[in-house]
């Protein structure tokens, strides 16, 4: 029995011993936490500073956007501010001497009709409007609109007017065609006539139908915005209203 335990306290290591096993296991643990906490903190700081620097940048972005939409509301402000009379003629009083003349019967001849004054009201129209604000702008739109239409109506009388003097019809302050049909009997250039008459009335009622919508729009838009007045009602021009007969 003696022996026995003399043995078994040989194989069983010494409290001194266990004691030192179990610092260096715990100075081994708290070495390897430590490091890896060293290494986490090394990585995430630069992820920390790319986000920050991203937070910054956006927030710039953001800022300029905010300018940006600032200074436009502030510029549609200032175009859009009451409305102020305007100088110089209303677009109405330089348009309505040219739709009588344009949209008269082809016997009337093309006094009245000249593509170069037609021209330089447009040009004038869009001097105007390049000077006026947003809340003007729609005026010269409108009148510019009515002179572009009144342009083509005016070519498409030029050209059958032409047709005309072509068969030898007298048209007022023309002179025939020296090219005039002369083996036309009577009875076939009355019939000649009459289908270019019947196809001036044809277009100019559409052309009739497009001014007038325009022309009654752009009085209400220059209403009290000109010094010197849009054309009064009582001159208001008398708008072709015969439809083309019926073949």
């Amino acid at each position: 029995m003696i022996f026995d335990d003399l043995n078994q306290s040989a194989r069983e290591p010494a409290p001194a011993e266990h004691a030192r096993r179990r610092r260096r296991r715990r100075r081994s643990s708290s070495s390897g936490s430590s490091s890896s906490f060293r290494e986490a903190v090394k990585l995430a700081e630069p992820r920390q500073e790319r986000s920050d620097g991203n937070a910054v940048a956006w927030l710039w972005v953001l800022g300029l956007l905010v300018a940006a939409a600032l200074g436009f509301a502030w510029y549609l402000h200032q175009e859009r501010s009451a409305p102020i009379k305007l100088s110089g003629d209303a677009p109405s009083t330089m348009i309505m001497s040219f739709i009588d003349p344009i949209l008269a019967p082809l016997e009337t001849g093309l006094d009245g009709c000249s593509s170069e004054n037609l021209s330089s009201v447009e040009a004038s129209l869009r001097t105007e409007r390049a000077k006026a604000n947003l809340d003007d702008q729609d005026v010269y739109a409108a009148a510019a609109t009515m002179v572009q239409i009144l342009g083509e109506a005016a070519a498409d009388r030029r050209r059958h007017i032409e047709r005309l003097l072509k068969l030898g019809s007298p048209v007022l302050g023309m002179p025939a065609d020296p090219a005039a049909r002369t083996d036309l009997g009577e009875a076939e250039r009355k019939h000649l006539e009459l289908a270019v008459g019947v196809s001036w009335q044809r277009n100019s009622v559409t052309y009739r139908n497009r001014v007038e919508e325009l022309w009654y729009r752009l009085l209400r838009l220059e209403q009290n915005r000109f010094r010197g007045g849009s054309a009064p009602q009582s001159m208001m021009p008398n708008l072709p209203t015969s439809t083309a007969p019926n073949e």
